[in-house]
Order: C-alpha cells, then sequence, then structure tokens
C-alpha cells in the first residue's frame, strides 16, 4: 500500500513530539504540532515554506475550521489559531475531573462539524491513572462524552460519516463505533483489537477513502492497517521506531504523512535513529479524502 523505497522526510524539522498531522487541501500545506515543544508547524511541500508559532503549553492536536482557521488543543484550553494574522483566541476551557493536573491529548474534527478530543492524566507515562475523558466541542458548547479512559487516542471518522475509530494507548485496544454526523452521537461499538507491545500501542489514527484504519503501532515502529471490518490487513515497517499518527494529503491524496517522536528515547537510539521525531512522506496506491472543517461559523 505504500512505496517505502520513497519514504522522504517533508523538512528538516526534528521535533520531540511530532503529532496530529492534517492536510489543507485548500492551501496545500500540511499542518502538524509538537507536544512537548509547545509548537505548531506546517509546511508547503511545492515550496518548501516552513511556518512555526510557539504556544503557551502542550500543544496535543488540531484541525481545520471553515473559516481557514486552526483550531488548536492547548493544554486544557481549546484555542483558535489564524496562521494568516497570527492571532490567537480561546474558544473554551475543559474542566478537569476532581481538578487534577491533565493535559488534552489527541483529537479530530468530526464529520458533525465538532472538535472531538480526549484529555488524559497529566502526570508521568507509566503512572497514568484512568482519569480520562472524551469531549466534544462546538463553537458554542462543550460537553464530555465517555469517561475513564487512560490515554485516549487514535480518533478518525470515514469518509461517509458514518463510522468513528477510538483507541487508548494504556488500556491498549482499538474500537470502531457507528456515528451519526447529524447528531455527534455514537453507539458503545466494539473492541477490534488489543495490540501488545510488540503488536504497536495504538496511537494515532487516520482512515482512507475505503475506510480501512491506519494506526500508528508507536511502540514497535510500525502502521497497523485494519480492515473496515476490524481484520488486520497489514503491518508496514516505518523508517522510526516511533511513529505517532499519518494522515493523507497531497494533491491527489495518495500521499500518506506521518510523524513520530523521538521522546524519552536514550542515546543509543538517537543515533541509529537521527530523523525520530520527524515527518514523513510516503507515496501510497490507496487515497484519502479531505479532513472535516470545524463549524465555526464562517
Amino acid at each position: 500500500m505504500l512505496n517505502m523505497e520513497r519514504a522522504e522526510l517533508v523538512c528538516d524539522v526534528i521535533g520531540t513530539l511530532s503529532e496530529s498531522p492534517v492536510w489543507d487541501e485548500r492551501r496545500q500545506t500540511l499542518f502538524w504540532c509538537d507536544i512537548m515543544e509547545k509548537k505548531l508547524h506546517s509546511i508547503v511541500p511545492s515550496s518548501g515554506k516552513h511556518w512555526t508559532r510557539a504556544l503557551p503549553d502542550t500543544v496535543s492536536c488540531l484541525g481545520l475550521c471553515e473559516s481557514g482557521k486552526l483550531i488548536v488543543a492547548c493544554g486544557m484550553q481549546i484555542l483558535l489559531v489564524d496562521p494568516e494574522n497570527d492571532t490567537i483566541e480561546t474558544l473554551a476551557t475543559i474542566p478537569a475531573p476532581d481538578d487534577l493536573p491533565c493535559r488534552l491529548n489527541d483529537g479530530r474534527v468530526g464529520p458533525d462539524g465538532a472538535f472531538w478530543l480526549g484529555t488524559m492524566d497529566a502526570g508521568a507515562f507509566n503512572d497514568i491513572r484512568p482519569m480520562g475523558q472524551l469531549w466534544r466541542a462546538t463553537a458554542t458548547d462543550i460537553r464530555c462524552t465517555e469517561t475513564g479512559l487512560t490515554c485516549p487516542n487514535g480518533l478518525a471518522f470515514s469518509a461517509d460519516g458514518t463510522v468513528m475509530w477510538h483507541s487508548d494507548s494504556v488500556q491498549r485496544w482499538i474500537r470502531r463505533r457507528h456515528f451519526d454526523r447529524r447528531t455527534g452521537l455514537f453507539d458503545e461499538g466494539r473492541i477490534i483489537a488489543r495490540p501488545t507491545k510488540e503488536d504497536g500501542r495504538p496511537d494515532g489514527g487516520c482512515v482512507d477513502g475505503d475506510g480501512r484504519y491506519w494506526s500508528a503501532g508507536v511502540s514497535a515502529g510500525v502502521l497497523n492497517i485494519h480492515g473496515d471490518d476490524g481484520t488486520l490487513l497489514e503491518k508496514i515497517p516505518m523508517p522510526v521506531p516511533h511513529p505517532t499518527m499519518s494522515c493523507f494529503g497531497g494533491p491527489d491524496f495518495r500521499t500518506l504523512f506521518v510523524t513520530s517522536h523521538r521522546n524519552n528515547m536514550d542515546e543509543e537510539t538517537r543515533t541509529r535513529f537521527p530523523r525520530s521525531g520527524g515527518v514523513w512522506a510516503i507515496p501510497a496506491n490507496v487515497e484519502g479524502f479531505p479532513a472535516f472543517r470545524f463549524a465555526d461559523g464562517a
């Protein structure tokens, strides 16, 4: 499904914990963030033009808005960032359960025009408690839709808006759910995989145009591709040991962009894989589709 012989970095930016790649077909630009460096990035592949913006807290995920702005998870706040005018406004602040230290994690704009995002314990990864939640944010309202999560991740939606994929990186499951794009409601669904560390602990995910789910196996250096019914179809080794998330983009949506991390890697591994933390572009023989956009009233 991927031409790994032609895999290459999209630019020379090497991050610490790069995440949440999103292709903007209007600008023909790739956006992504670096959680630990507290930065937004973008690159125009055709010209190599790079943009970056520092923010005041961890930057865990982002999405596109109908207006052309970006919707961004920063700490426990949801921000609207205008990359053209370099302006920032706060849309909402998500409350932490029992006022415990938390941060936002993975998120994605859904087919209902809302920003879906998870919260997690902000402590050390090995000590994370199951206090994570899943939230739905619109331009006028936010609400908690699920509790009992540990490290919510892997949010992705099918092109027709009827399927929601979701994972938990600590509880190690991937769930497929039926989704109602009119109401933003989803069912319990079913767990289609329980990946081990060796299989590839599930991190970020995306869906291609045929409904396959691409899960970043962050602990095993692979992408795990599941069919619409959940069947594991293929396991593709990546050029770095810790891929974090992927998205389809490029002029024909036949390039897979893959972010990665180097966070907490030992010096020997960093020396072996010096491009860990970079963002990769890999030609694909399958096609993606445009990202859904946040309904910000534009």
